[in-house]
C-alpha cells in the first residue's frame, strides 16, 4: 500500500473506531454580532441591535462566555465578517488589532505577525509561530492565507502561547475559524457581488436542512474572478540582452479566479452518540505572489539598480503606488527545462482538498471527543521579483499532505474538581522543489538548460503529545486551572541539488545531497486564577509557556559552502503571563475587557536573506520580549436606540535580547555591521534592545453601528470603523529603509433589507484612505547588497508585498 493509501486508510480506521467510542465536542452558539475587539455574539431574534452578555467562545474547549474565559482573544462573528466582505485571512489584520499577515513569495508564502511575533515566508521548513485551526483540522503552513473564507461561524484569535486545547503546541498565537454547520430546519441563501476597483465578480451560497429526524446536511460554495487592483506598467513586449523577447502578463496585476465547496453531515447516531464530518476542495489561480509586489529602491535611489550591467526597465518606479512592471520570461527559457515554468508567463496555482470528522460520545460521567482529520495542498508557481528588465525568477512545487488524530477526555463532575486530558497525533509529507533563473546566459547544450540552480527539498515529519488539565472551583467566585502539555516531535529532512547552466556548476553545483533528523521534547505548563466577585465580571492570571519545535532548512542555497550544520535552527520556547478584566456593566449596556500581558521567547527562529549568494539562513535569536496592554469594549447606546459604538487598541513594546544575527546586505561598518568578522568582512550585527519586524508599538479601531427600521417591511444598517496602526519595519535584518509609515483605515457600509433579512443590498466601502500597505519584503538578487561589513556597502533593492488598495462593492443577497 502506498503511503497516502495507508494514511487514507489509517483515518478511515480510526472514523470506524470513532463509531462507537466518542463523543463530539460542541461549538458555541451562532456568532451573528460582534463587539469591538470582535467577539462573536449570538443574537436572538427578538433583537435588533447586540445583547453584550450572550458571548459565546470556545477557547477552552468548552462553551463559555467571553468574560468567563481567562484566555487573551478577538473573536469575530460571522455577520460582521460579512459586514465588510472579509473573505481572506489577510483581511483580519485590519480587525483585530497588533495582527499584520500578508501574502509571501518563497517558503510558507505567508507572513502572520500577532503581538511582534510571527514566522517570515523565506523558508518552507518552517512551521508558523501563528497557525490555524479550521473545523478542527490544525495547520502550521502557511499557505492556509490563500484559502478564501465564507459561510463562517466565526473567527477566534487567540493570543500568545496555546500549549493545551488545539492539537500542536504553538508560540505567537492561534486563529481558530469555525464554519457553518447543518440547521436543523430548511434555509438556502445566495449572494452575488461586485467590486469596481478590481472588477471583483463573486457569488457565493448555501443550502441547509434535515434529511431526517437524526441526520442533517449543508452545502455551501463560492466562486469569484477579478482582474487585480493594480496597474502593470511593463511594456507590451520587451527584447532582452540575448535577443528573446519577453511579454507583459497582464495589464492589471492582482487577479484572481477562485472555485471553493465545502459540505458538512451532522448525524445523531443515539441520544450520547454524534458526528459531524466537514470536507471541501479549494482551486485557486492567479499571477503569482509576485503579482502584488513593488519596488522599493536601496539608499533613496529614485531609479532601479542596474544588475550585473543589465539596465533598469524604463516602466519601472522607486514608489509605492500600485503601480509596477511585470512581465513573463522568454518562452524558450521557460520550456528548456525549467520546471513548472510553463509559457513563462506569472501564475500560482493553489488546490487544497480536506477533511475533518468529529465524533461524539458521553459516557457516565465523561464525554469523549475524537477529531480525525486530513489535509492536502499542492501549489506550482512562477514568479519574478525584478520586474521585465533584470531576470531573477524562481519557480516551485509545493505539495504538502497531512493526517492528524486528537482524542480528549473531559469530565462532568458534579463536585467542584474535573478533569480535561487527551492525546494529538499527527504525520506530515512536504516536498519543496525549486527552479531559478537569474542570469540571462545562452543555452547550456548539456542540460539543456538556461536554469541558475535546481533543488528538490522536503521533509517527513511526526508530532505526538499528550496533555491534561485539571479545573478546581475553589469557591463560587474563584477558579484554579493548571496543566500541561508534553510534545515529542520529529521531522527528517533531505535537499538534493540537480544539475543547471554549467556557467553556475562553481557557485550552485548539482548532486550535493543533504539529510538530516531533528528530534526534540518539550514540556509547556499552564496555570490560571479566575475570580468573579459577580456575575458579570471576571479578574484573571494566567501563566503559560509554548513550543516550536526546531529542524532543518530546506530553503538553503546547495553552494560548495552550504553545510547540514549551517541548515539546522533549533526549537522556539515562549514563556510569561496575562492578567485580565472582563466585565458588562451599565445594564448591560457596556462590555469592557482589557488585558495585560508579558512573554520571553528563548531561542525565536529567524531568517535572512543573501541576495548576492542567493541563500536563505536561517538561525535561532536569543530571546524576543513581548509585553503590552489590549482593550476593546462595545456600547449599546440605550438613549439612542439602533445605535452601537465599539473600540480596540492594542499597544505592545516588543524588544529583542541578547541577540547578534545577520547584517543588511550592503550594510556598513558605520551602519552597524560591526560583528562576528569573516574573511575580512564583518558578517553580523547588534539586534540587542531594538524591535523586531512587524511590531507596531500601536494599533487601534474605533467604529459605529446603527440600525433602523424604515417601514414595516425596510430595515437600514450603517456601519463605518476607522483603524490607526503605528510605524514598523517590514524586513527582517531592520533596514532602515524597510519601515511602513503609520497609517489609517477606514471601512463603512450601508444596507438595506426586507423582512427577516429575506432580501440585502448593501454597498461596502473597505479602505477608503486608500493606502498602500506593505507587510513583508525582500532583497532582490544582485539588485546592489554588495560591500556588506565593509566601509563602502551598497544597498540592495527590495521587492515589496503590498495590501489591496481602495476597494467598493455592491452585494445583493437572498435567503429563502
Amino acid at each position: 500500500m502506498t503511503g497516502k493509501g495507508f494514511r487514507v486508510g489509517l483515518m478511515a480506521a480510526c472514523a470506524t473506531f470513532a463509531l462507537g467510542a466518542e463523543w463530539a465536542f460542541v461549538t458555541g452558539a451562532r456568532a451573528d454580532e460582534t463587539t469591538a475587539q470582535g467577539a462573536a455574539v449570538e443574537k436572538p431574534p427578538a433583537q435588533s441591535v447586540t445583547s453584550v452578555d450572550e458571548i459565546i467562545v470556545t477557547a477552552r474547549r468548552r462553551d463559555e462566555r467571553l468574560i468567563d474565559a481567562p484566555v487573551a482573544i478577538s473573536a469575530i462573528g460571522g455577520k460582521a465578517l460579512a459586514n465588510y466582505s472579509v473573505t481572506r485571512v489577510s483581511d483580519l489584520a485590519t480587525m483585530v488589532p497588533s495582527l499584520i499577515a500578508g501574502k509571501a513569495a518563497s517558503g510558507s508564502s505567508a507572513s502572520i505577525f500577532l503581538r511582534g511575533v510571527g514566522s517570515t515566508a523565506l523558508s518552507a521548513g518552517f512551521d508558523q509561530s501563528v497557525s490555524f485551526v479550521m473545523d478542527g483540522l490544525p495547520m502550521s503552513r502557511g499557505r492556509e492565507l490563500s484559502l478564501p473564507q465564507y459561510d463562517v461561524q466565526r473567527v477566534e484569535v487567540l493570543k500568545g502561547p496555546q500549549a493545551l486545547f488545539y492539537g500542536k503546541n504553538t508560540t505567537g498565537g492561534l486563529i481558530s475559524i469555525v464554519t457553518n454547520g447543518p440547521t436543523a430546519t430548511p434555509e438556502a441563501g445566495v449572494k452575488a457581488g461586485y467590486g469596481f476597483k478590481a472588477r471583483d465578480r463573486y457569488v457565493e451560497g448555501y443550502v441547509s436542512g434535515p434529511l431526517s429526524d437524526t441526520l442533517r446536511a449543508r452545502l455551501a460554495g463560492r466562486y469569484s474572478k477579478s482582474d487585480g487592483a493594480f496597474t502593470n506598467s511593463a511594456a507590451e513586449t520587451y527584447t532582452d540582452p540575448l535577443g528573446m523577447q519577453r511579454h507583459r502578463n497582464a495589464d492589471r496585476r492582482g487577479g484572481q479566479e477562485v472555485f471553493s465547496v465545502r459540505g458538512s453531515v451532522d448525524w445523531d447516531a443515539s441520544e450520547n452518540l454524534t458526528f459531524q464530518l466537514k470536507a471541501g476542495l479549494t482551486d485557486l489561480k492567479d499571477g503569482g505572489p509576485t503579482d502584488v509586489l513593488e519596488r522599493i529602491c536601496g539608499g533613496g535611489r529614485t531609479t532601479p539598480f542596474a544588475a550585473n550591467g543589465i539596465p533598469p526597465s524604463p516602466n519601472a518606479d522607486c514608489k509605492i503606488n500600485g503601480v509596477s512592471d511585470s512581465s513573463s520570461i522568454p518562452t524558450q527559457v521557460a520550456q528548456a527545462n525549467y520546471r513548472y515554468a510553463r509559457d513563462g508567463r506569472m501564475y500560482a496555482d493553489f488546490a487544497s482538498q480536506f477533511a475533518a470528522l468529529t465524533s461524539n460520545l458521553t459516557v457516565g460521567k465523561f464525554g469523549i471527543t475524537s477529531i480525525t482529520s486530513y489535509y492536502h495542498f499542492k501549489q506550482t508557481d512562477l514568479n519574478n521579483v525584478s520586474g521585465e528588465a533584470y531576470p531573477a525568477t524562481f519557480s516551485q512545487l509545493a505539495d504538502f499532505e497531512q493526517f492528524a488524530e486528537e482524542v480528549r477526555f473531559q469530565s462532568k463532575f458534579e463536585g467542584p474538581f474535573n478533569v480535561l486530558f487527551g492525546a494529538f497525533y499527527s504525520k506530515g509529507d512536504f516536498d519543496f522543489n525549486t527552479d531559478a533563473y537569474i542570469f540571462p546566459v545562452p543555452l547550456d547544450p548539456s542540460t539543456g538548460t538556461y536554469t541558475t540552480f535546481k533543488r528538490d527539498n522536503g521533509f517527513k515529519s511526526e508530532s505526538f503529545s499528550v496533555f491534561g488539565e485539571g479545573t478546581l472551583n475553589v469557591s463560587d467566585k474563584i477558579e484554579l486551572a493548571g496543566g500541561a502539555r508534553w510534545s515529542h516531535e520529529a521531522r527528517d529532512s533531505y535537499q538534493f541539488s540537480l544539475p543547471a547552466h554549467i556557467a553556475f556548476a562553481a557557485a550552485f553545483p548539482g548532486n550535493i545531497r543533504f539529510k538530516d533528523k531533528f528530534k526534540d521534547d518539550n514540556l509547556s505548563p499552564q496555570i490560571s486564577v479566575r475570580y468573579k466577585p459577580e456575575a458579570d465580571t471576571t479578574l484573571y492570571a494566567a501563566y503559560k509557556q509554548g513550543f516550536k519545535s526546531g529542524g532543518f532548512n530546506i530553503s538553503q542555497a546547495l553552494s560548495p559552502t552550504a553545510s547540514v550544520d549551517a541548515g539546522r535552527f533549533g526549537s522556539e520556547t515562549a514563556e510569561g503571563g496575562e492578567v485580565g478584566l472582563r466585565t458588562i456593566q451599565f445594564g448591560h449596556d457596556l462590555s469592557l475587557n482589557v488585558t495585560a500581558f508579558q512573554y520571553t521567547y528563548k531561542d525565536l527562529q529567524v531568517q535572512t536573506f543573501d541576495p548576492q549568494s542567493v541563500s536563505l539562513i536561517a538561525d535561532n535569536a536569543g530571546k524576543l520580549r513581548t509585553r503590552g496592554v489590549e482593550g476593546d469594549f462595545n456600547y449599546r447606546v440605550s438613549a439612542a436606540p439602533g445605535l452601537s459604538v465599539r473600540g480596540a487598541v492594542a499597544y505592545n513594546d516588543v524588544q529583542y535580547m541578547d541577540y547578534v544575527g545577520q547584517c543588511y546586505s550592503g550594510q556598513t561598518i558605520a551602519q552597524g555591521c560591526n560583528q562576528q568578522l569573516v574573511a575580512g568582512a564583518f558578517t553580523a550585527q547588534n539586534y540587542d534592545g531594538r524591535t523586531p519586524p512587524k511590531a507596531p508599538k500601536f494599533a487601534g479601531r474605533l467604529g459605529a453601528s446603527y440600525e433602523r427600521e424604515l417601514s414595516s417591511s425596510a430595515t437600514l444598517r450603517l456601519s463605518g470603523d476607522v483603524s490607526r496602526t503605528a510605524k514598523y519595519n517590514f524586513t527582517d535584518t531592520l533596514r532602515p529603509d524597510g519601515v511602513q509609515p503609520a497609517f489609517t483605515k477606514v471601512d463603512a457600509s450601508i444596507s438595506v433589507s426586507g423582512p427577516e433579512d429575506r432580501w440585502t443590498l448593501a454597498l461596502i466601502g473597505k479602505n477608503l484612505t486608500n493606502e498602500l500597505v506593505v507587510t513583508s519584503a525582500n532583497d532582490i538578487p544582485f539588485a546592489g547588497g554588495t560591500g556588506t561589513g565593509t566601509n563602502t556597502g551598497v544597498l540592495a533593492d527590495m521587492s515589496a508585498f503590498v495590501e489591496n488598495p481602495r476597494e467598493i462593492l455592491l452585494e445583493l443577497s437572498l435567503k429563502f
